[in-house]
């Protein structure tokens, strides 16, 4: 909008003095009009600040795609890939750890991080991560392509569009008693219990009550390597211990002044 621009002059009455009548009405007109403008002004101000966004649409672009649907795809991807496909792992194991993953989210528990898939493979309590891969820093936890993620990808996919042909559906927790310390070894064997063997990995399923105690009493070897570790320590410090007490006491030197 433009606005007009009003000049005020000064004039006289025939007695010498300032007309003051019409100069008032006229510097009235001349203000309204001004405010009238402002508001107009301000009020278009809000309308382009206030204006909602243009979206440009581009024919390029699939709306088709399930963002959601790929996003979980790839989380399980990583868990397959890092936890067996990039140890090389044989299929069959890495096909059990996509179960795993699948079936924790399913039963949609907090101690597993709810029925998102990524919340599961990235859940962390008390700095530790239920996937150890997901503690790693991002650069060590970020795969690089090549035929072993493709071929992770492709089991994820599987076990997601229900194509998998593992059977056990039971299993939740699973390890690698090679790479496996002997104290966490022997809570999975008080714990868990064992269902198969897939590759290098062993499977567990939950224990029930009466399950529970009967593992807790049984001998297992994981928990003897422990025992032992556990007494060879102590013995170390004992020995260490006794070693500081023989040795004469250091003789302390006093300056004199």
């Amino acid at each position: 909008m433009a606005c007009p621009v009003y000049r005020i002059a000064k004039g006289q009455d025939g007695s010498g003095r300032e007309a003051m009548q019409p100069k008032t009405a006229l510097f009235h007109l001349a203000f309204a009009t001004t405010i009238a403008c402002l508001n107009i002004g301000h009020a278009q101000a809000r309308a382009v600040l206030f204006e909602e966004p243009r979206v440009i649409r581009d024919d390029n672009i699939d709306i088709s795609r399930n963002i959601v649907a790929e996003t979980q795809l790839y989380c399980l991807a990583l868990a397959v890939y890092f936890e067996g496909g990039s140890t090389d792992e044989p299929e069959i194991g890495q096909r059990h750890v996509a179960r795993v993953v699948v079936a924790r989210a399913n039963a949609n528990r907090a101690i597993w991080g709810g029925s998102n898939i990524c919340d599961v493979v990235f859940y962390q309590r008390s700095k530790t991560c239920q996937f150890s891969f997901a503690c790693l820093p991002s650069a060590r936890r970020t795969p690089r392509g090549g035929a072993a993620w493709t071929y992770s990808m492709a089991i994820a996919k599987d076990e997601l569009e229900g194509r998998s042909n593992v059977e056990e559906q039971s299993i939740r927790y699973y390890m690698n008693a090679a790479l496996t310390s002997p104290r966490n070894a022997c809570r999975f064997r008080k714990e868990f219990v064992p269902v198969v063997q897939a590759g290098r990995h062993e499977f567990f399923r939950e224990a029930s009550t009466a399950e529970r105690i009967e593992l807790a009493k049984a001998e297992h070897a994981e928990c003897k390597r422990q025992e032992a570790l556990k007494k060879k320590k102590v013995a170390k410090a004992k020995r260490a211990l006794a070693a500081a007490k023989k040795q004469p006491p250091k003789k302390v030197t006093v300056a004199r002044r």
